[in-house]
């Protein structure tokens, strides 16, 4: 659960909306000694599962090239909200993961001290890091991709490294064996598709080094998705699809279907090297 303050707007929307969720709230935060002023409201969001669902989220699933323009602006509203639940979750998480693990590393230390030893950092074998990768399947089984992919960065984190193992420098990406895993599942890999591609624009940046795996993956073919299947998938998501364009949305309906293809499939081209990808402008539909 990730705390988050709701502005006096919100508050309010709340408050005329639904009530007993607003008195809910209050009561929460009253019983959290959170309280931050009389306009604002502490809340403990459970951003994880708000987020988890971005690869079922019926708004995006519109047809966006064909019949009548469609209104963005559920879409464009939607995204700016799990956006900013993302920027919450994504910097609470690291931070309590980070604090608690300082706090039993100190503690640790000073057990050993106290039997005169020292801890060393470990520097593990491909072997040695398969529980590591056992652990984020479990969630990546689940459809619980945010959790995965999560669990994947805190154990690169800076902490983590500097005070516990070293990692193989070659020869092992979690990252890279996650997806590849969740692509060969029927049952995961468009929705990991969809994950990826929403991921990408929803963090603002900050975790579409996840996309030209995704792409890379693609073309290697070494799972269900190929490069046919990643190109419609980028169809169906405006948002994703405006950014690879660098285009907007009125312009890009005026394009024929086969020219917005070979466009897609062009800016692909963009990632063809997954350790130098370019990023896309985020200009939005």
């Amino acid at each position: 659960m990730i705390p988050t303050v709701l502005n006096r707007e919100e508050v309010i929307n709340i408050l005329v909306d639904d009530p007993a969720l607003f008195e809910k709230l209050v009561r929460d935060e009253q019983d959290d000694h959170s309280e931050l002023s009389k306009e604002d409201l502490t809340v403990k969001l459970d951003a994880a599962v708000e987020l988890g669902r971005i690869d079922s989220l019926q708004v995006f699933e519109e047809k966006f090239w064909e019949g009548p323009e469609i209104d963005l602006t559920p879409i464009l509203d939607l995204t700016n909200q799990l956006t900013r639940t993302f920027a919450v979750y994504l910097g609470n998480a690291a931070t309590l993961f980070d604090k608690t693990f300082e706090d039993f590393m100190s503690k640790f230390r000073q057990s050993l001290q106290r039997a005169g030893m020292t801890i060393q950092a470990i520097d593990f074998t491909i072997e040695d890091v398969s529980i590591f990768e056992d652990t984020a399947a479990s969630y990546l089984s689940a459809g619980e991709f945010l959790q995965a992919f999560t669990f994947e960065r805190l154990l690169r984190s800076q902490i983590m490294m500097k005070q516990v193992v070293t990692l193989p420098a070659e020869g092992f990406s979690l990252r890279e064996n996650l997806m590849r895993r969740a692509l060969k599942d029927p049952r995961l890999c468009s929705s990991l598709i969809k994950f990826v591609l929403r991921i990408s624009y929803i963090s603002q940046g900050s975790w579409d080094d996840l996309f030209p795996v995704l792409v890379k993956l693609a073309r290697e073919e070494s799972g269900l998705c190929t490069p046919a299947r990643l190109v419609e998938h980028i169809e169906q998501d405006i948002v994703f699809s405006c950014n690879l364009l660098c285009d907007s949305y009125g312009e890009i309906r005026q394009w024929p279907a086969e020219q917005r293809r070979r466009t897609i499939e062009s800016g692909l081209d963009k990632y063809a090297d997954p350790a130098e990808p370019s990023k896309p402008t985020s200009q939005g539909p």
